[in-house]
């Protein structure tokens, strides 16, 4: 599938790197963001299975650079500032998320060193999402899987995904009314099954949180995450 260019970095901040807990931008900080996408595409809910997978520099480093405090940190809904981020372990274990951690000795499966690929499953909701942490905490997604459902890309944040039981005409509607709302989409990446539809929605620009409230109130039948 032909994918637009995109730009890796939005502003100067990006590769200074956020304020953040632990020691690299890249193994912290951006491994927070791949496990807020996970977060947020399992629909805000904090997982009750966790499966993470680690690529070359990730599967080398992960357990000294503190990358699973950040990926379970992140895949519960912390921010790369919070201070839970370092106890983040502990605080799944005594959630009882059931989290298993594997290295990998392929070749990235996200065509980066930096690879991190999370399975999650909360209240019968099954997620999958590939991300790459490049630098600055800044990363690019490169699948996001739900209910079987699975879309391939290369594309840096803000991403709108949306999923739910509708057919592509309907998919085609929320496309035009969220356009008409103001959200400003690079490219559209729809999978459509049987009863089941996933787009997913890369942004040229963020979406005002006034906006993303209007979406979802107009469309509440279905699974709408802002991944940022």
């Amino acid at each position: 599938m032909a994918t637009k260019k995109s730009y890796d970095y939005q502003s100067a901040f990006d590769i200074i790197g956020p304020v953040m807990m632990g020691p690299s931008s890249s193994h912290t900080a951006g491994a927070v963001k791949i496990g807020n996408a996970a977060y947020s595409v399992l629909g805000n809910m904090q997982p009750e299975k966790l499966t993470i997978h680690y690529y070359e520099s990730f599967a080398k480093t992960h357990q000294g650079h503190g990358t699973d405090l950040a990926v379970i940190g992140g895949s519960m809904g912390y921010s790369t500032f919070d201070s839970r981020i370092k106890d983040a372990i502990t605080i799944a274990k005594d959630q009882n998320i059931d989290i298993d951690i594997i290295e990998e000795d392929d070749e990235s499966i996200g065509g980066h060193p930096n690879c991190a690929y999370l399975i999650a499953e909360a209240k019968g909701r099954h997620i999958e999402v590939i991300g790459n942490s490049i630098g600055g905490g800044t990363i690019k997604l490169r699948r996001i899987s739900v209910e079987g459902l699975e879309v391939n890309f290369d594309h840096g944040l803000p991403i709108l995904e949306m999923d739910g039981k509708i057919d592509k005409s309907e998919v085609n509607h929320f496309l035009n009314d969220i356009s008409e709302l103001g959200a400003s989409i690079d490219e559209e990446m729809i999978e459509t099954g049987k009863d089941h539809s996933l787009a997913v929605l890369p942004l040229t620009k963020a979406l005002p949180e006034s906006t993303l409230n209007q979406i979802r109130e107009k469309y509440s039948h279905l699974n709408i995450s802002y991944i940022k």
